[in-house]
């Protein structure tokens, strides 16, 4: 006689801080079996101090008390501060839980957002540059005037409407959904959450060196 065991759900926490403009583009988020049980959108443009408040009202309010299977974040390319302050967090969190997290870049989110896995992610970057984010190939930081799209099959992310004469079809994501963000995770290898972070920090040591190590 055989008996049937019904597996059980696979709880996953979502977070994405990579968000850099003023739109809706940051996220933490609470799934399980492939639903949305609650998530809290937050501006890309100082989100960062939001996400430990946002999850722990949302663990609450939704009566997860024990660890989740998973942690799932979107590792970048983004801002600079939402992305350290949102893995460190995310990390931070899997090692209490003590369960696995998985990275994914928001080019590969919103791929699977849009269930289009030949498009090209632009994303809002600093100093009037955008994040290049391809099917294939490393993520690189940009001048709108030096794309060269000619051969890209389309384009989506927050930063379209840094550029009016796209040659390619416009495909409107400003953001990946947290659902996007887990379907990327299911071809990507639980691992450390490691930034992307594409571009140098612009901190720089003192001019005068470094202060003595403390006697």
């Amino acid at each position: 006689m055989s008996v049937s065991v019904k597996a059980s759900p696979v709880r996953t926490v979502v977070f994405n801080g990579a968000g850099a403009g003023a739109g809706l583009t940051s996220l933490v988020a609470l799934i399980e079996d492939g639903h949305v049980v609650a998530e809290k959108l937050m501006a890309g443009r100082g989100a960062s101090e939001h996400f430990a408040p946002a999850i722990r009202d949302l663990l609450t309010q939704n009566g997860w008390t024990t660890s989740p299977d998973r942690v799932v974040a979107v590792v970048g390319p983004g801002s600079f501060t939402g992305l350290r302050s949102s893995l460190s967090l995310a990390a931070g969190l899997a090692a209490g839980w003590n369960c696995p997290t998985i990275g994914v870049t928001l080019g590969a989110a919103i791929r699977a957002t849009l269930g289009r896995p030949d498009a090209v992610c632009v994303s809002i970057a600093r100093r009037g540059r955008v994040f290049v984010d391809p099917p294939q190939g490393p993520v690189v930081a940009s001048q709108t005037v030096d794309l060269d799209p000619a051969d890209w099959a389309c384009v989506s992310g927050d930063a379209v409407g840094e550029k009016t004469d796209w040659p390619c079809p416009v495909l409107p994501c400003e953001a990946s959904y947290a659902l996007g963000i887990v379907q990327a995770a299911e071809s990507a290898q639980p691992g450390p959450l490691m930034p992307l972070y594409v571009d140098p920090p612009e901190a720089k040591p003192p001019a005068a060196g470094l202060r003595p190590a403390p006697l």
